[in-house]
C-alpha cells in the first residue's frame, strides 16, 4: 500500500570511517523487526556489510538501502562507507536523502572524514542529527565530544539526550524532550535543567508566539518543543545531538523516535530544482520525476539502476523518459533492495528508493521523468580521480575482454576514470586511492573473470625548443630508372606554452614547387611524434620552410616528407631542445599538527607551495607539483597524517624538468629502447 509522503524518512547515515555506523545500523535494524537477529560486524554477523567484498574487508564500502517500519512510519537508511577510498558513494547516497544521520565516536569525536562530511551536507543543504556512539567503551566522553562538535560545528549544535552512566558503566538515556526532569538523578538536574533550557530555547526561536511565551518565564509543552525543533532541523538551523551504544542497543530507540519526530518528510523538503530553474513538487499525483543516483550489476538481475522518486508515482510497466540521455524507457519491475535481498513492490511515490532492472540506457546521474513533463536534475558532481595505475593483461585471454570489463565498472562507479594514452601507449585507470582500486580490481577479477597486472604508469613527458634554430636535409637517392629527390631548408622557433604546432610556408620563387610544400609539413609533423631528447612527442614548435630543391624527374612527395622530418631533427639539436613534465594543481587538506611534515614533504617532491589558508578548520595548502612525484601521494599522505588529511589535483600545465631529473628520464627511455638478451 502506498504511504502517506509524511510518513516517509529517507536518511544517509554517515561518518568518519570505523565511527560505528554500521553497528548502529544493526541495532536500529534489529529493533525495529526488520532482521531477526541483532547482527554485529565485529564478528562477521552484520546484516548491513554484508557483500563479499565487505566481509572480506570487515568494512562498508558500498551505499546501500535498508528499509523498516518505526510506530506508523516508514524509514529507508542508506549505509555509506565512511573511508575516503568510497567517497563517491557517500555523495551518491546523501544527494539521495532528505537528511541525515552524523555518526561521531564518542573516544574520538569529531574527525577528518566528519569534517568533510559536515562540508558536504552545508553544500546539498541537508538537515541532520548527530549520534554520539560508543559511549560504553573505555575514554568514551558525551559532554566533551558535544562540546567539541559545537566548536567545529557551531552552537546550534544541540544535545536533545544524556547518558547515564560513563564507559562500562553507561545504562541508560535520557531524552531532554520526553524525561521529567524529577526522573534525572540529584547529581544531573543542574546538567539537564541548563540542557534543557537550551533546547527549549532552540524550540522556541522558529516561532515568535513561541520566543514571546519562552522569554516571558512560561514553560513550553512537549508539543510545542517537538514542533519548533522540527522547523528547526528542517530549516538546517538546529541540529539536535543524540546518543547511545548500538552494541548495547542503548538510545536506538530513542534514535528512531527522534528521526520520525524531527527530521524532514519528503513534504517538509518542498520544492526540488531542476536544471532550466524550475521546481518539481514531491506530490504522489503529480507526473513522475525520478533520479538515478547509483547504478550496479548484480549477478541474477543483471544491471540495477537505483532511483530516489522525486515526484509522482512509479509504477511497473509505466513508459518513461530519460531526459539526460535523450531516450524512451518502459519501466519493469520494481525492486526494494534490503542489503544483498530483492524484494518486488508494486510502485514508489516521492521520498521512496527503488531498483529498476535491464534498462535499456539509463545510468549514473540521469533524470528519468513522464513524458507528460520533461524536467531534469542537476547531477552529482563526483570527486576526480587522484591514484593511478598502468593495467596490463595477465595472459593474452585477458586482453580481449580487459577494456569491456573496464567500461562495466565505469558504469557502477563514476568516481573511476580509464584512459588509454596514445603517447605512452599505456591503459591507465585511476581512482581515489589504493583501497578503491585493490575492490575495482578485485571485482574485475571475480565478478568478470578478467586478471591483470599493475605497474606505475609512465609520464607523459614532452620535449620542446628554447632558441631559434636552421635545419637542412637533402634526401637523394638513385638506384635505377626514377630515383629519388627532395631538399627542404627550415626555421623553428618556440612557441607560448600549450599553443601547439604551427607550420608556415615562405619558400619564393618556386625553390620547391607548391604542390610539395604539404608534404614537406607532413615530415616535420610525423617528426613531432619524437623528439630528440628521449623520444618524447615535440610541442609548441613553429616550423617555417623557406628554400629546397628539387629534381624535374625524381621529386615526389615521399622524397619532400623525407626532407621535411630530417630537417626538423636538424634543427631541434641546434635549438636548445628541453624535456617538459606536466605540473598539476593541489590541494591539500590537513590538521594544524601535521603541516610542517605535509609542506616538508611537498617540498621533497619539488613542489612548489602557492598559499596556505583555513577551510572548514583545517589548512588547505596550494601547491603545484609534478606528476610523477604524486602517483602514490594519497597513501603517503594518509599514512604521514594517520588519515587525518585529504588531497584533490587536477592538471595544470607542462613545465621544463630539471636537468639531473632529464638525465634520469633520457637514461631510462635507451635502456627502455634496448632489445633484451635471449
Amino acid at each position: 500500500m502506498a504511504v502517506e509522503i509524511s510518513k516517509i524518512r529517507t536518511l544517509a547515515v554517515v561518518g568518519h570511517a570505523a565511527s560505528g555506523k554500521t553497528s548502529l545500523l544493526d541495532a536500529i535494524l534489529f529493533i525495529a523487526k526488520a532482521v531477526g537477529k541483532h547482527g554485529r560486524p565485529g564478528n562477521g554477523t552484520s546484516n548491513v556489510d554484508c557483500l563479499p567484498d565487505e566481509l572480506a574487508r570487515k568494512s562498508t564500502i558500498h551505499a546501500k538501502p535498508f528499509h523498516c517500519q518505526w510506530q506508523d512510519h516508514q524509514i529507508c537508511l542508506l549505509d555509506t562507507p565512511g573511508f575516503a577510498d568510497f567517497y563517491g558513494d557517500t555523495m551518491a547516497a546523501i544527494r539521495a536523502a532528505d537528511a541525515a544521520i552524523v555518526v561521531v565516536d564518542g573516544v574520538t569525536g569529531v574527525e577528518v572524514g566528519t569534517r568533510r562530511i559536515w562540508k558536504l551536507l552545508d553544500s546539498m543543504e541537508k538537515p541532520r542529527l548527530v549520534f554520539v556512539s560508543k559511549l560504553d567503551k573505555e575514554n568514551g566522553d558525551f559532554f566533551r565530544v558535544v562540546e567539541q562538535i559545537q566548536q567545529v560545528f557551531g552552537k546550534n549544535c544541540i544535545p536533545f539526550e544524556m547518558p547515564l552512566g560513563k564507559e562500562a558503566s553507561f545504562s541508560k538515556v535520557l531524552n531532554l524532550r520526553t524525561t521529567p526532569e524529577a526522573d534525572v538523578p540529584a547529581e544531573l538536574r543542574a546538567q539537564f535543567h541548563k540542557a534543557h533550557e537550551a533546547l527549549e530555547e532552540a524550540a522556541a526561536e522558529q516561532d515568535d508566539k513561541l520566543l514571546e511565551e519562552f522569554l516571558g518565564g512560561q514553560a513550553l509543552t512537549l508539543e510545542e518543543i517537538t514542533q519548533g525543533t522540527h522547523t528547526g532541523v528542517s530549516r538546517g538551523t538546529t541540529v539536535p545531538i543524540y546518543c547511545g551504544s548500538a552494541e548495547k542497543e542503548l538510545g536506538a530507540r530513542q534514535l528512531l523516535e527522534g528521526v520520525v519526530a524531527l527530521l524532514p518528510s519528503p513534504a517538509d523538503h518542498g520544492p526540488v530544482a531542476t536544471v532550466a530553474g524550475g521546481t518539481v513538487e514531491p506530490k504522489a499525483n503529480a507526473p513522475f520525476a525520478g533520479f538515478v543516483f547509483k547504478a550496479t550489476v548484480d549477478a541474477f538481475a543483471g544491471h540495477l539502476a537505483y532511483v530516489r522518486v522525486i515526484a509522482g508515482t512509479l509504477k511497473a510497466d509505466l513508459d518513461i523518459v530519460n531526459v539526460t540521455r535523450s531516450c524512451k524507457e518502459r519501466v519493469p519491475q520494481l525492486l526494494r533492495i534490503q542489503g544483498k535481498t530483492q524484494k518486488v513492490v508494486t510502485e514508489a511515490g516521492p521520498g521512496e528508493i527503488v531498483a529498476l532492472a535491464k534498462l535499456k540506457d539509463t545510468h549514473i546521474n540521469n533524470t528519468l521523468c513522464d513524458p507528460s513533463r520533461l524536467v531534469q536534475f542537476p547531477p552529482i558532481k563526483f570527486p576526480k580521480p587522484v591514484m593511478s595505475y598502468a593495467v596490463h593483461p595477465h595472459t593474452a585471454k585477458d586482453e580481449e575482454k580487459i577494456s569491456l570489463a573496464i567500461h562495466r565498472l565505469l558504469e557502477e562507479d563514476p568516481t573511476i576514470a580509464m584512459e588509454r594514452n596514445p603517447n605512452t601507449k599505456e591503459l591507465v585507470i585511476s581512482g581515489l586511492g589504493d583501497q578503491h582500486l585493490a575492490v575495482v580490481l578485485d571485482n574485475m577479477k571475480k565478478k568478470l573473470g578478467v586478471n591483470v597486472d599493475l605497474s606505475t604508469p609512465k609520464v607523459d613527458y614532452k620535449e620542446t625548443i628554447t632558441t631559434r634554430a636552421e635545419g637542412h636535409y637533402k634526401h637523394k637517392k638513385q638506384s635505377g630508372g626514377r630515383g629519388q629527390y627532395g631538399e627542404a631548408y627550415l626555421r623553428i622557433a618556440p612557441r607560448e606554452r600549450g599553443s601547439g604546432f604551427e607550420y608556415v610556408d615562405a619558400v619564393v620563387g618556386g625553390a620547391i614547387p607548391r604542390n610539395f610544400i604539404p608534404a614537406v609539413e607532413k615530415g616535420c609533423v610525423e617528426a613531432l611524434q619524437t623528439g630528440t631528447i628521449a623520444g618524447f612527442q615535440v610541442v609548441d614548435v613553429q616550423a617555417e620552410v623557406y628554400d629546397g630543391s628539387y629534381h624535374d624527374v625524381d621529386s615526389n612527395e615521399l622524397s619532400f616528407k623525407i626532407s621535411g622530418l630530417h630537417a626538423f631533427k636538424d634543427a631541434m639539436t641546434k635549438a636548445r631542445p628541453v624535456l617538459l613534465e606536466p605540473i598539476m594543481n593541489v590541494n591539500v587538506f590537513v590538521p594544524d599538527q601535521y603541516m610542517g611534515d605535509v609542506t616538508g614533504d611537498l617540498n621533497h617532491r619539488r613542489g612548489h607551495i602557492l598559499t596556505v589558508e583555513m577551510v572548514d578548520g583545517m589548512q588547505c595548502i596550494k601547491a603545484q607539483v609534478p606528476q610523477t612525484e604524486l602517483f602514490k601521494y594519497v597513501t603517503e599522505l594518509r599514512s604521514m597524517t594517520g588519515g587525518r588529511a585529504s588531497f584533490e589535483m587536477e592538471y595544470s600545465h607542462y613545465e621544463p624538468v630539471p636537468a639531473h631529473i632529464t638525465t634520469k628520464v633520457v637514461a631510462e627511455a635507451q635502456a627502455a629502447k634496448k632489445p633484451e638478451h635471449v
